[in-house]
């Protein structure tokens, strides 16, 4: 059969989204899905193990490496011009991203679809309604600003063209409901059914510090704090982004058994096994895990971040943004609090 989709993404969850896609639209023997690697290892493991995952469904996998040099990015553009150009129908995991924003002119597809990238779905869906170029909304001033508006422009005036749909399981708004697609993660849910589950914990690492968002010590000792509350035995599956020695003093002072997912966390938990109570900061989790989780008896607890936990440096733009976040979030805890039979929250 022709691979008349092709599909672009650059981390585990936008693979995972796009497998999800694939399985409610009947296409994954019509996908060829490129992997755009990133550098940070941990991401590069859950992809390939992921990959396996999206071959067995059917999904042709191609992997490529434009982060490894100036000269490795140059040649990735070349190739995926004459491909982004052949597509009937389009698949982007991140419409942030540098180089798919490079490539998107060359696009002549019927239909464009985004799918899930975490928090950045919501980011996305806001900016595309409004003017401006596609920016993250955690970015910080630099000497590319010129260039990456440059590609931003250029990026939502081919997605105005098209016929751009979004896949989602976030609480999106402003965009028509003709454009979105819900993502209830029948893929996921079908493929390694119903978890073991034992007693105790599971805290879902963020990468709040190492994005400047949330100060060091203050999310550590919260960390700690939770854990105390909870007692053992505990889990900490670690962002993807987390460094090393952050993870070490956290299972220091936590007593915290960290976890370096080999899959996305939502994968992990669904496969299981999964503790009775689950808690995360801000994060997509908040919005995927309770439909992941459907039917469980597990508790899901959000964490929001208080003020004397944010960083020296957050811009008003990114407070902004996880305020909106952390109030979508309480909003989710209380839907799934009266059924004990779901993910419920407090916060």
């Amino acid at each position: 059969m022709n691979r008349d989709t092709l599909g672009l993404v650059e981390s585990p969850a936008q693979l995972l989204h796009l497998i999800e896609w694939c399985y409610d639209e009947g296409t994954a023997d019509r996908t060829r899905a490129v992997v755009l690697a990133p550098t940070q290892a941990s991401a590069i493991s859950q992809l390939r193990a992921l990959s396996d995952l999206a071959a067995e469904e059917g999904i042709s996998m191609v992997w490529a490496e434009p982060r490894r040099s100036p000269l490795a990015f140059a040649a990735s553009v070349r190739r995926l011009w004459s491909e982004v150009g052949a597509a009937r129908r389009l698949v982007l995991g991140d419409p942030f991203s540098g180089l798919i924003q490079t490539v998107l002119p060359a696009a002549k597809a019927q239909q464009i679809v985004v799918v899930d990238d975490g928090t950045a779905t919501m980011e996305f869906a806001a900016q595309y309604t409004a003017s401006g170029p596609l920016r993250r909304w955690n970015s910080r001033p630099s000497a590319m600003d010129v260039p990456r508006t440059l590609l931003g422009q250029r990026a939502r005036r081919v997605l105005n063209g098209g016929a751009l749909r979004l896949f989602t399981v976030m609480p999106v708004t402003g965009l028509p409901q003709s454009r979105l697609q819900h993502n209830h993660y029948n893929w996921l849910r079908g493929r390694f059914g119903t978890p073991r589950m034992f007693t105790g914990v599971d805290v879902v690492g963020s990468s709040l510090v190492e994005t400047g968002v949330a100060d060091r010590g203050a999310y550590l000792k919260r960390v700690a704090e939770l854990a105390d509350s909870f007692g053992r035995p505990g889990r900490y599956f670690a962002h993807r982004r987390e460094h090393p020695d952050k993870l070490t003093e956290l299972a220091r002072i936590s007593g915290l058994d960290v976890v370096r997912p080999q899959l996305p966390i939502e994968v992990e938990l669904r496969r299981g096994p999964v503790a009775q109570r689950v808690v995360s900061f801000p994060s997509s989790v908040g919005y995927t895990l309770p439909v992941v989780l459907s039917g469980l008896p597990v508790r899901y607890q959000f964490e929001p971040v208080p003020e004397e936990m944010l960083g020296a440096e957050v811009s008003e733009r990114a407070r902004d943004f996880l305020s909106k976040m952390t109030a979508d979030l309480r909003y989710s805890a209380r839907l799934w609090a009266p059924d004990s039979n779901a993910l419920s929250a407090s916060a």
